[in-house]
């Protein structure tokens, strides 16, 4: 394995981290401004578990407890199982903007380790590329300005990739079955690497899986829990994606860059909710099924990862821009010209949506077009693999090294 601790990538890594720290800091400065951000939903609820964790889901709890530590007059719905708020109780003994603080540090470090774990890339373009699309890229940025939990997820991913092609598929779905705060991508995730791995793979994510569910059940109850089903359920908007029903749960579609998102700004929005659930649904299962079919061609492992991280993040139900922290581990097996046009458009497009819809953030949704190219790219490598097979044969075994640092 050749390192990838380069000059670039130690001047990148640098960078990202001044640039981090700096706004991280003057935020916190601020109680209204920190306040605002994605962690007061962690915050208050590594609180709730330790004096109340029966009443972990109720809104109103949720409500004031972010009120009282953040300030400010926002809620941020905590909708993840049980066991990851015990990650965020450990945050609970601090002051909230220590503890925002101390997360930024710990999520920048998290983003260093997925930075040396990560897959080799397959082509010299991206071996070069690998540092800006870890420290530069705007989804991973923000998911550590916001406090979001998307590096630890990043990072699970990367895990999982490198057992399964040491050929470890039971620890690969032990690794991934840990993930499963992220059901909506994880899921998905989890069962179209089932297709390609098979039992071991699958069993091994089953457990750990349930396991974490049963866990979650046992810290919060039954009560609880079904609190938590039915606020997986109104974000999926099944029965009433209307304006002002956006606005009351805090669910925007046109802020999701997935298949929802998508058709959401080709108009799907002015349909019924019957038609509109329907279309939504059916869009989903084809593009599954597309992923599934592609997974059980003759392509390569190291793509065949990159299909189903695609295909789990577009069928996703709920994603919203820091989600797309995991993209770059798509970008690295592939390979051709197009790949380079894309790369160009993930750097650019996002920091315009940014820009255009600042200070909400309610325009992500047209990101979603980036790991649709990426997926059409996995197609063509697909058919061209098929068409050719001895190149097959040496991606399969170019995936086992890293690249060349530049």
């Amino acid at each position: 394995m050749h390192s990838y601790i380069t000059r670039d990538a130690v001047f990148l890594a640098v960078l990202a981290a001044a640039f981090i720290s700096v706004c991280c800091w003057l935020l916190s400065e601020h109680r209204g401004g920190v306040g605002a951000q994605d962690f007061r939903g962690f915050y208050a609820a590594g609180e709730t578990v330790i004096y109340s964790p029966s009443r972990l889901f109720d809104v109103g709890l949720q409500k004031q407890l972010q009120d009282a530590a953040a300030g400010g007059d926002q809620l941020v719905t905590y909708e993840h199982p049980a066991y990851e708020a015990l990650l965020y109780a450990l945050l609970s003994g601090f002051h909230y903007q220590t503890a925002y603080r101390v997360y930024a540090v710990w999520n920048m470090a998290l983003l260093w380790l997925c930075f040396l774990v990560s897959p080799p890339a397959v082509s010299r373009f991206m071996a070069e590329w690998r540092p800006a699309l870890f420290f530069l890229s705007l989804p991973i940025l923000l998911a550590i300005f916001v406090g979001q939990d998307s590096i630890l997820l990043l990072l699970a991913v990367c895990l999982t990739y490198r057992a399964l092609s040491n050929s470890n598929d039971r620890l690969a779905g032990v690794i991934l079955g840990l993930a499963t705060f992220k059901p909506a991508i994880v899921v998905p995730l989890a069962l179209l690497l089932s297709i390609r791995r098979g039992r071991r793979f699958a069993g091994a994510f089953l457990g750990v899986a349930l396991t974490c569910g049963a866990l979650s059940v046992g810290i919060t109850g039954l009560r609880s829990t079904g609190e938590f089903l039915h606020l997986l359920a109104t974000a999926t908007l099944s029965e009433d994606h209307s304006v002002s029903a956006q606005f009351n749960h805090g669910i925007w579609l046109h802020a999701m860059p997935n298949v929802d998102g998508l058709l959401y700004l080709l108009g799907s929005g002015h349909l019924s909710v019957r038609l509109f659930n329907g279309l939504n649904i059916t869009a989903t299962l084809a593009l599954l099924g597309a992923c599934a079919w592609l997974l059980r061609r003759s392509i390569s492992d190291s793509t065949a990862f990159a299909v189903a991280l695609l295909g789990a993040v577009l069928a996703s139900p709920h994603v919203y821009i820091y989600d797309l922290s995991v993209l770059p581990i798509a970008f690295l097996p592939l390979s051709g010209r197009w790949i380079r046009m894309v790369a160009i458009l993930w750097f650019l497009l996002p920091p315009v949506l940014y820009a255009c819809s600042f200070p909400y953030l309610m325009w992500f949704a047209p990101a979603g077009i980036v790991p649709v190219l990426l997926l059409a790219i996995c197609f063509g490598e697909a058919l061209k693999a098929e068409a050719n097979p001895h190149s097959l044969l040496q991606s399969r075994r170019h995936t086992g090294r890293a690249s060349v640092a530049p």
